[in-house]
């Protein structure tokens, strides 16, 4: 199985270890494919490394103008949630990839039905977290996992993709692919689903958005050569 943790951050960024030294962790932890925010320029090695954008907006129309800027700059197009009009707009709109914790910062789960629903029509991944979890203590930790599990079950029954990622911003922080799944399994997803969100799901997002990217791909035509 190939595990995928598309949410990652080095000095690129906010986090606090070289590039390298993520991919070291990455390696030894067996994952698969490793995203790392702001990663434009792929340094040589046997890992997928994906490129990834986080947006940071205020408001819908910051998020779009984000969207429109960097859609074709990168290979998954990711938003940091916890406003709720921000986490509407990021599942209404088809250019994003993944909504990251929706619920940061909040004292509910940042979605509802609406926003599920549009998730599921425009194939936004909703995230689970893992450092959301992890940098968070006693009640405000019980409330951040009983807005995940909300979010599990409203993706469950309108059809929502979710995936699990560490949103590491340490070498420390990363966690191997069958970690994180089971901590999207404790969340309330079947163990199978759980297996997929940090599996099938990111690796069809990034296939997707590489064959979109190479120009083979336009509004659901696909081109064989």
């Amino acid at each position: 199985m190939d595990y995928y943790d598309l949410h990652t951050h080095s000095s690129l960024t906010i986090g606090e270890n070289t590039t390298d030294e993520m991919l070291a962790m990455a390696r030894k932890l067996g994952l698969r494919g490793i995203g790392i925010s702001g990663l434009r320029e792929k340094p040589a090695s046997e890992l997928d490394i994906i490129s990834c954008y986080i947006i940071e907006a205020k408001n819908p129309q910051q998020l779009m103008e984000e969207a429109r800027k960097y859609r074709d700059s990168y290979e998954v197009l990711m938003v940091s949630g916890g406003n709720y009009e921000v986490n509407r707009a990021a599942c209404e709109n088809p250019m994003i990839d993944i909504l990251c914790h929706p619920g940061k910062g909040r004292k509910d789960s940042g979605l509802d039905h609406i926003c599920v629903k549009a998730a599921k029509e425009n194939n936004v991944a909703i995230e689970i977290n893992f450092r959301e979890i992890l940098d968070n203590y006693r009640k405000r930790r019980v409330r951040i996992l009983e807005g995940i599990r909300r979010n599990v079950l409203l993706c469950r029954k309108f059809g929502a993709p979710m995936v699990a990622f560490s949103g590491a911003v340490t070498k420390w922080g990363m966690r191997a692919g069958r970690e994180l799944a089971a901590v999207a399994a404790i969340a309330g997803m079947e163990l199978p689903d759980a297996i997929a969100s940090v599996s099938v799901i990111p690796q069809q997002i990034v296939a997707n958005n590489r064959e979109r990217l190479s120009g083979k791909k336009w509004q659901g035509v696909v081109i064989h050569e």
